[in-house]
């Protein structure tokens, strides 16, 4: 299977390091896979293009599957959140496989009731697991 690349990184033009994106995103070539990674604040701007990301192989594709990485969680802008809640419930049924990869606790714990009320599949790992998230996304079918 495909491997993605740092090519595949979304990042602005010309960025200096403190404007780099806390929420970086890699297609996974010639899948619906895509992988996000969370290291620091979470900004609505981020939010929009993780959405556009998303919709972009929903339309392409029917569905998307998903491998989300939780480093280090700052600070979560409140357009953010209310910017996913309101995308969230026309977009869930287009979620196959979720795979949150995570040292939190409490991300674990809001995992579990999330899952329980949409029809994608969603497994819990810890970060270092990466790999093994990684494989059971792809190997979904």
């Amino acid at each position: 299977m495909a491997e993605a690349s740092d090519n595949d990184v979304r990042r602005p033009a010309a960025a200096s390091p403190e404007e780099l994106p806390v929420l970086r995103q890699r297609r996974i070539p010639e899948t619906n896979i895509l992988e996000f990674e969370l290291d620091g604040d979470f900004r609505r701007e981020e939010f929009e293009d993780a959405a556009r990301a998303v919709d972009e192989i929903i339309e392409q594709e029917g569905s998307v599957r998903l491998i989300e990485i939780f480093r280090d969680i700052g600070r979560i802008e409140p357009a953010a959140a209310w910017a996913e809640m309101k995308w969230a419930p026309g977009h869930l049924s287009k979620l196959s496989h979720v795979a949150i990869v995570a040292d939190r606790r409490w991300i674990e714990w809001m995992v579990g009731p999330i899952a329980a009320l949409t029809p994608m599949q969603v497994r819990t790992f810890h970060l270092d697991e990466i790999e093994e998230a990684r494989q059971w996304v792809r190997s979904a079918a």
